[in-house]
């Protein structure tokens, strides 16, 4: 219902029609590289007319944004995170990017996270299952029990031109569906990119640990290992203490 009335609130954002792939934004590093040197307007003024032009404000669709990044739209959190940073100023590539933003949240309005449960619960009501849409990305079905937790983590090594810090992304999956997920920032400056991995790692099972204790608390032990997938070899020799 958030999305539907966001979406009806901002209607004249969306202008055309919805593409039949939508993506919240490229991620080409020439797209990203425009928007981290875009110019901003110089004044007050500027800033107001800039406004004014694009037709809504920024910081309010930004932070109406934020809310379904944290609930149920995983896939966008790194773009939110990303155009979040030109709250202050904003130029003109940073309005369309938000735009675009938007009109892939209208155009995949029914998606959505869903769990696996024994039983369907009749009081709920019926929706469309979410379209996979394919790209070079795809996580593989993990024949794993509904039950048990298992993560993917991921890191880019200094893609932000500004200040060169790597990003962090964290997926934890349980009874089909993401039950934790984290996009930020890592603290330091990575050297090389198994370092920005590994980093990454170190911070996924922090948030593994942190589930476990949960899931005990709920009375579900995770008697084994959970599974964190990881795909930079040097990072895994590092974790496997196979080589310093």
């Amino acid at each position: 219902k958030y999305l539907y009335k966001m979406i009806k609130a901002h209607d004249w954002l969306l202008k055309g029609p919805h593409p039949i792939n939508p993506v919240p934004l490229p991620a080409d590093t020439t797209y990203l590289k425009r928007l981290e040197q875009a110019v901003v307007p110089q004044s007050i003024p500027a800033k107001v007319t800039l406004q004014q032009r694009m037709g809504f404000k920024y910081r309010q669709v930004m932070g109406e944004v934020i809310y379904p990044t944290m609930k149920c739209r995983p896939e966008i959190i790194n773009h939110a995170i990303k155009l979040s940073q030109y709250l202050e100023n904003p130029a003109e590539e940073h309005y369309h990017a938000l735009r675009d933003l938007v009109a892939y949240l209208a155009a995949t309005i029914e998606d959505g996270i869903y769990y696996w449960r024994k039983q369907p619960v009749m009081e709920l009501p019926e929706g469309p299952i979410p379209r996979i849409k394919t790209d070079n990305y795809d996580l593989p079905t993990q024949p794993f029990d509904q039950r048990t937790l298992y993560g993917y983590v991921d890191s880019d090594w200094g893609s932000d031109s500004t200040h060169r810090k790597s990003i962090t992304g964290v997926l934890l999956m349980f009874a089909g569906g993401a039950v934790g997920y984290r996009c930020k920032y890592q603290d330091t400056i990575a050297h090389s990119s198994t370092e920005a991995e590994f980093t990454a790692a170190c911070d996924a099972g922090k948030m593994i640990l942190f589930f476990w204790s949960i899931l005990h608390d709920l009375g579900i032990e995770q008697t084994n290992a959970t599974v964190l997938y990881e795909d930079n070899s040097g990072a895994l020799l590092m974790a496997n203490a196979q080589q310093p």
